[in-house]
């Protein structure tokens, strides 16, 4: 009887280390997430074009139909990027919207540490032209350039998990309050907020060159994007959905963006007139891009 147990327990063992050696070969080794982010190496470069419906950010409606457009130079890390915006501020054309930004920074491991520079081509309230680099604070609509310093970081495309964390530093970044001064007199004084933002993100992969991104954006504290008031606040919840076409010079890509501000939003102010479009909590675009690599 004994022998016939271990006449079945060779058996059985013979029959199944296929299966454990085949279950072995599937799991990753250690660290094969870094094999997806392989250390550059050279120069490189690549560039893109885009046309949208509206140019929406962070949650907030910034101008009508625009044309957008980037280049961006690297060598071992280091990069190097301008982007431009040209468009209207709404479907009514009552002005334009152009944006100059200066990225420079590194990143290695999915991890990149940046700092981007921000113009707008708009007035001071005295009405002479802002200067590109001007690193004083403003109020709000008060003209000038923002300078933020970024951080992003992404798992891998096996987990591809995303988190944004953006510190303004330099430039129009400022409110007012109303102090008492050594006479007694209330005056007021121009503070800096930081405004920071922190971004969470997850790409989810559809099939057949379809993508949908999902984010949720907040800031902890006093910022640009509650309008200086209040303090933490969820200020974004967007969605976008992505089909690209692999060229034989670079990716052909269509999307649809949809975001919500959930701050303080209400009926009245989830859509807004065209005229009133900047207030507006619910915003939409649809457009298409072309980039080369």
């Amino acid at each position: 009887m004994s022998n016939a147990r271990r006449l079945v327990g060779l058996l059985l063992l013979f029959l199944l280390s296929p299966a454990v050696l085949m279950a072995s070969d599937t799991i990753p080794p250690t660290k094969q997430w870094l094999d997806e982010h392989p250390k550059e190496v050279g120069f490189s470069w690549g560039a893109s074009a885009t046309v949208t419906s509206n140019y929406i950010w962070r949650g907030l409606y910034v101008a009508g139909p625009s044309l957008q457009a980037d280049a961006t130079v690297s060598y071992g890390g280091f990069f190097a990027n301008m982007w431009w915006n040209v468009g209207a501020t709404d479907w009514a054309f009552t002005r334009f919207n152009p944006e100059v930004d200066i990225s420079i920074g590194f990143s290695r491991w999915g991890l990149s540490v940046y700092y981007i520079h921000m113009y707008y081509f708009d007035r001071y309230a005295d009405g002479t032209h802002s200067r590109f680099f001007d690193f004083q604070n403003h109020e709000p609509n008060g003209g000038g350039t923002t300078g933020e310093w970024r951080v992003a970081y992404r798992v891998s495309d096996r987990l591809p998990l995303s988190v944004l964390v953006g510190v303004r530093t330099f430039g129009r970044d400022g409110y007012n309050v109303e102090v008492t001064g050594e006479n007694g007199n209330v005056e007021t004084e121009l503070k800096r907020a930081y405004s920071t933002y922190i971004e969470l993100g997850y790409d989810f992969d559809l099939g057949a060159d379809w993508q949908l991104a999902a984010r949720l954006g907040m800031t902890p504290a006093k910022s640009l994007y509650t309008g200086f008031q209040g303090d933490f606040a969820v200020t974004l919840v967007g969605l976008k959905l992505n089909k690209s076409w692999a060229l034989s010079y670079g990716t052909m890509s269509a999307f649809a963006h949809v975001m919500l501000q959930p701050w303080q939003v209400s009926k009245d102010n989830l859509i807004m007139p065209i005229m009133d479009a900047g207030n507006q909590k619910l915003n939409f675009a649809v457009g298409c891009s072309y980039e080369i690599q």
